[in-house]
C-alpha cells in the first residue's frame, strides 16, 4: 500500500501576520507559555479562539498549567502539521527559559560577547548562559523526573576534559532535590546540579477558560444489568473478564480495578471507565498524572490529553511514553481476557524494561511462558527483527505482539505475522 503525504493543509483559523509570528515564536523558541504570556500576547478573545479550534492545548507540568502549539496549531501556522517537536522537547525548553529567569540568568544577546561554548557539545542539547560563574554550558530537564544519575556521568565523561582546558562550568537544572548532587561534588571543579522550578500560578487565569464540570456519584448497582446488553455489539466486543466484571456492583468493580492496577502498574482514565465503569474519585490512594501526550510517537498529529493512574509514587515519576507503554500493555492483558494474577502475568517482570526483555511475560501451568511486547510505533524494522530472533531464542512458547494504531497492525502484519500464533493486537490504551 502506497502511503499518500499531505501537501499543505487550509487554516482553521485566519490569523494576522503578527500572531503568527507570536505562534512560531511560542513553537521554536519558547517551548510553551504560561497562561499569563499567552493572554499578553493575544488577548482573552483571541486565545479563547485558539483554544476553542485545538490549536492551543493546556497542559498539567510540574511548574503549573501550560500552553502548546498542537498538531492544528502548526497547521495555521505553517500551513501543516508535519516535521513536529516533541511535547516533552516543548516543556522542557519552556523550563530552560522559565528557570533562567527565575535564577536571574539569560542567553548571550546580539552584540554582548559570547565564548561560543555551544561548539563543545556534541549533542546539541547545551545552550550557552551568562551566569554567576560566568559563561557556562547548562542544560535542564523537567519531564521524566529530569535526567539520570547515569546520564549526568555520561555529559560529565564527555565534556570534562574540554571544560577544563576551557575554564567553563557545565550546569544542570532539575527539580529534583538530590538527583546527581553526589556527582556533582565529586566534579565541582566544572560540574554542577541546581534544583529550580518555576512555579507558576495560573489559577484564577485557567478558570476564564476551563469550567470544571461537577462529578457525579458513581451508582453502587452493575453497569450492565437485564438483557439488552447482550444484543449491544459495543458490549459484546468486550472481553468476556470485563462483561462479567460491568456485571458487579460498583464495589465489585473498585476491587477489580485495583486488582488490575496493582498487575499492570498503570492505567489510563478512559480504560478505567471503558472496563470498568468508574472515575478516579471511585478509588483511594492514587497517584494521578494528567498530560498531553503523542498516543502514537510516529504519528505527529495523534495529541492526546490522557489521565495517567498508578498505586505506585515511583511509576507516577516515570516518563510520560513509559506510563503509556505501562497502559498499552496492560491494554493486551485486557484483550486477552487474562485476570489480573501475577502468578499468570508480570509486567516488567524483571524489574526493569530492557532492550531485550518482553513487556510482559504469560507464565503457564505447565511451565511454558508467553513473551507480550506492546509497540507504539518506535520501534524501526530491525529492532522488531532483533526482538522476535531473541524471544525465539530464549525459548519463549509464544510471541504476543502488540501495536497503538492501525496503519501499524497491517504493516507489521505483513512483516511479521509469520512469526506469530495470532493476530497482532490493536491496543489503543487511551480510548
Amino acid at each position: 500500500m502506497t502511503n499518500i503525504k499531505r501537501g499543505p493543509q487550509r487554516p482553521i483559523l485566519d490569523l494576522s501576520k503578527a500572531e503568527t509570528e507570536l505562534l512560531d515564536r511560542l513553537y521554536r523558541i519558547d517551548g510553551a507559555w504560561t497562561i499569563e504570556e499567552a493572554l499578553a500576547a493575544f488577548g482573552e478573545e483571541r486565545l479563547a479562539q485558539l483554544l476553542r479550534v485545538e490549536a492551543l492545548e493546556i497542559t498539567h507540568t510540574e511548574m503549573g498549567e501550560m500552553l502548546l502549539l498542537l498538531s492544528r496549531g502548526r497547521i495555521i501556522t505553517y500551513g501543516m502539521s508535519s516535521g513536529a517537536v516533541s511535547l516533552p522537547r516543548q516543556v522542557n525548553r519552556a523550563y530552560l527559559r522559565l528557570s533562567l529567569m527565575q535564577l536571574g540568568w539569560h542567553f548571550p544577546e546580539p552584540g554582548e560577547a559570547s565564548r561560543h561554548l555551544e561548539q563543545f557539545d556534541p549533542s546539541k542539547q547545551f545552550r550557552e548562559v551568562v551566569t554567576q560563574y560566568g559563561h557556562t554550558l547548562v542544560v535542564g530537564k523537567l519531564t521524566g523526573n529530569g535526567y539520570s544519575t547515569k546520564h549526568m556521568m555520561r555529559m560529565t565523561q564527555r565534556l570534562r576534559s574540554t571544560a577544563l582546558a576551557e575554564n567553563f562550568f557545565v550546569i544542570v537544572l532539575t527539580s529534583s532535590q538530590r538527583k546527581g548532587q553526589i556527582h556533582a561534588v565529586q566534579h565541582e571543579a566544572f560540574f554542577k546540579v541546581i534544583t529550580v522550578l518555576p512555579q507558576i500560578s495560573n489559577e484564577q487565569l485557567l478558570s476564564r477558560f476551563v469550567q470544571d464540570t461537577p462529578k457525579s456519584a458513581t451508582p453502587s448497582g452493575p453497569y450492565l444489568s437485564g438483557e439488552a446488553w447482550k444484543r449491544d455489539p459495543q458490549y459484546l466486543a468486550l472481553p468476556r473478564i470485563i462483561q462479567n466484571v460491568l456485571q458487579c456492583s460498583r464495589d465489585e468493580r473498585i476491587e477489580q480495578a485495583m486488582l488490575s492496577l496493582e498487575c499492570d502498574g498503570v492505567m489510563s482514565t478512559a480504560q478505567l471507565q471503558s472496563f470498568y465503569a468508574l472515575t478516579p474519585e471511585d478509588l483511594h490512594d492514587l497517584y494521578r498524572r494528567e498530560t498531553l501526550l503523542r498516543t502514537t510517537p510516529s504519528q505527529r498529529t495523534s495529541e492526546t490529553k490522557v489521565e495517567f493512574l498508578t498505586l505506585s509514587k515511583r511509576l507516577s515519576r516515570l516518563d510520560d511514553y513509559r506510563l503509556g507503554h505501562r497502559c498499552g500493555t496492560g491494554r493486551m492483558r485486557h484483550l486477552m481476557d487474562i485476570a489480573p494474577n501475577p502468578e499468570v502475568w508480570k509486567a516488567e517482570h524483571r524489574g526493569t524494561l530492557r532492550y531485550e526483555e518482553p513487556d510482559a511475560v504469560i507464565f503457564e501451568q505447565e511451565g511454558a511462558e508467553r513473551a507480550i511486547e506492546f509497540d507504539n510505533g518506535t520501534y524501526v524494522m530491525a529492532v522488531v527483527g532483533k526482538k522476535i530472533s531473541t524471544f525465539q531464542d530464549r525459548g519463549f512458547a509464544e510471541i504476543i505482539w502488540g501495536v497503538s494504531n492501525p496503519l501499524r497492525q497491517r504493516n507489521l502484519t505483513r512483516e511479521i505475522g509469520k512469526y506469530l500464533q495470532r493476530e497482532i493486537l490493536l491496543a489503543e490504551w487511551w480510548k
